[in-house]
């Protein structure tokens, strides 16, 4: 009886996951073995001391049984539901809310997430009763089980876990160990979350919309990772893959996949930060918003779910990273995978393999209900990158940071791209081979570029230079799924100056909504226009890797208008002003009143810059509220 609780912690995540557990090698057996055995004692104490058939101190230990064992299984069981993997110190570590993160910021309101909460009390609830009719301690074993309690909750707070890739470790005690963590972030004990990210959105409500597009059509989003928009063709090549020869590019198969496109190749990203950069991208308003402004705007799905389209999400990305899973689960879709549903094993940077991404859409493609607004995430491109030495083609190739060998490191970059443009080309192709191609509008770009030295950075989130926020971007439409007059527009934006903003005004307008009554609150904040239509965003735009949303942990800040560009960074004493028109490499820095008023307007819109960090660093997690600190 006692020991009934731990086989049920146990016969269950055996039940979830026997072919991961089968994968474990010695080492990690053991360790699960060892966390068997503290679960076992953890909960054979606390029946023990709650089975008793009379006296305070056994309902005193029924409770914390019971809440325990409820909330321990009611959360995994859950968290296990939606992701493949059990809530952890990576679930946890950048909670603000303790209350809301005891029951893992899961969506109760969804019948069969509240359901398994019910279940687990019901089972806790009839553990207690049976041990008291079948459990007789004597005496002393009563009073030692009641001194033991405190004992043994500190040591399950203490039982170091395995939280990431393999998760050997019972999910009980990952749960316990996930919790830990947080209060050492909060109690400053550890470090390991000391920026400010993303929390569950509470998006305002989008009232019934009536779409009116141009024509009737899908949309499907495709968003790279980190993809610079110098590596790729953008525009249709023919000859992207000469015989005997490297690629002219390294996106030969999404470019020999729809060769109709209509390509922007002044586009833009207003962040280098992915978490920021999307945002962007489904939002529509600026990343310097205040953070109730962020976390209630609604985004490209709720839009379509309001005008009656079924919406679907798909990504190789590691969602909990950062937290990044409190902003996408509750975006309405009848289709959703993320990193660790393609494999358990999900590289915590990286994500998925790309491969199995598309392997999935694939296989969902055709059960997908029309019309639909859905979106493909990519992430290998990503640092530290999904290399394969059979497809790299790009030489002499490298994965090393030495000055001297930079261009051995931008071939391996160009050949991770490279490698991922096989699964994106493969999606493509199914698409435009599919029933649906007739009527299936695609839209890509990528979140941000990357940095190998061209400004003394690499990587991205370090600064707002062209190759990190100047990315690939192109629409693809069969004939019949645009109007003359989006053709016409589409054709013309190809040279023109445009922004991540555009592409979000781009698709509610493709959705057919951008006009609707319902979105004109909303437009109020966007800041793009649609690149379906002649007018075009001529007005200054942000960029920013600083945000409420994702706090930065490289803090820079820029604003464009057309060509000019201003960008700073934390120890900068002024803008540096640039001309792409002109100077493409951004080169010559013309002094920030070369650029004015754009330094005056940043400095309006991100803060006292660029000599403070914006927003505060200190203070932003636990401290006062997000809104507070903007005021």
């Amino acid at each position: 009886m006692l020991v009934a609780p731990a086989l049920g912690v146990v016969g269950c995540d055996l039940a979830r996951r026997p072919r991961h557990l089968a994968t474990f090698d010695a080492l990690h057996v053991k360790a699960y073995l060892a966390t068997v055995a503290a679960s076992a004692i953890l909960w054979l104490v606390l029946l023990l001391a709650a089975s008793p058939r009379r006296g305070l101190a056994r309902q005193l230990a029924a409770g914390v049984f019971v809440t325990g064992f409820t909330l321990t299984n009611g959360v995994q069981s859950g968290f296990f539901s939606l992701y493949d993997i059990y809530f952890s110190h990576d679930s946890a570590i950048f909670a603000r809310s303790f209350p809301r993160l005891v029951w893992g910021y899961l969506p109760l309101t969804r019948p069969a997430l509240a359901a398994r909460f019910l279940v687990a009390l019901v089972v806790a609830l009839g553990l207690v009763i049976a041990a008291r009719a079948l459990v007789r301690p004597g005496r002393y074993v009563r009073v030692l089980a009641t001194l033991l309690v405190p004992a043994v909750l500190y040591g399950a707070t203490q039982v170091p876990a395995s939280f990431r890739v393999w998760q050997s470790t019972t999910p009980d005690l990952i749960y316990v160990h996930g919790l830990v963590s947080n209060l050492k972030e909060r109690a400053r004990v550890a470090n390991d979350a000391p920026d400010f990210r993303v929390q569950v959105r509470t998006p305002l409500p989008v009232p019934a919309l009536a779409p009116t597009p141009a024509r009737p059509r899908n949309v499907l989003f495709v968003l790279q990772e980190s993809l610079r928009g110098d590596v790729v063709c953008n525009g249709y090549e023919p000859d992207a893959t000469p015989a005997g020869e490297p690629p002219r590019c390294a996106t030969p198969f999404s470019n020999a996949a729809v060769p109709t496109r209509y390509p922007f190749d002044q586009l833009r990203a207003n962040a280098s930060t992915t978490a920021i950069s999307i945002s962007n991208l489904w939002s529509g308003i600026a990343a310097n918003e205040a953070y109730e402004t962020l976390m209630s705007a609604p985004l490209l799905w709720e839009f379509a779910d309001a005008a009656g389209y079924h919406g679907a999400y798909w990504t190789s990305q590691h969602v909990m990273f950062g937290s990044m899973r409190l902003y996408v689960q509750d975006v309405p879709t009848v289709r959703f995978a993320v990193a660790t549903q393609l494999d358990k094993k999900a590289d915590f940077d990286a994500g998925a393999n790309d491969a199995l991404l598309t392997d999935r859409v694939i296989a969902d493609w055709d059960a997908l209900p029309e019309p639909f607004f859905a979106v493909v995430h990519y992430s290998n491109v990503h640092f530290p990158y999904v290399y394969d030495p059979a497809h790299a083609p790009f030489q002499p190739s490298e994965f090393t940071k030495a000055a001297d060998k930079n261009e051995h490191f931008f071939n391996y970059y160009k050949n991770v791209a490279y490698l991922s443009d096989r699964a994106v080309g493969r999606l493509l192709e199914h698409v435009r081979e599919s029933d649906k191609s007739s009527r299936t509008v695609i839209v890509y770009t990528s979140d941000h570029g990357e940095s190998f030295r061209e400004h003394w950075e690499m990587g991205h989130t370090s600064a707002l230079y062209d190759e990190e926020i100047k990315v690939p971007g192109w629409i693809d439409a069969p004939e019949g799924t645009l109007s003359d007059d989006e053709k016409t527009s589409l054709a013309t934006a190809r040279k023109q100056y445009v922004w991540h903003y555009d592409v979000h005004a781009t698709v509610l307008d493709l959705l057919g909504v951008w006009d609707a009554p319902g979105v004109a609150p909303f437009r109020r904040r966007m800041l793009g226009h649609p690149l379906t239509r002649p007018e075009r965003t001529t007005t200054p735009v942000p960029l920013s890797n600083c945000s409420w949303l994702w706090e930065c942990g490289f803090r820079n800040w820029g604003m464009m208008q057309g060509p000019l560009k201003l960008e700073a960074r934390e120890w900068d004493h002024d803008f540096h002003c640039f001309d792409l028109s002109r100077d493409p490499e951004e080169a010559r820095d013309l002094g920030e009143r070369a650029c004015a008023p754009l330094a005056e307007l940043g400095r309006a819109w991100f803060g006292d810059m660029p000599a403070a960090a914006w927003p505060r660093h200190k203070d932003v997690l636990y401290g006062p509220s997000a809104s507070a600190a903007a005021k």
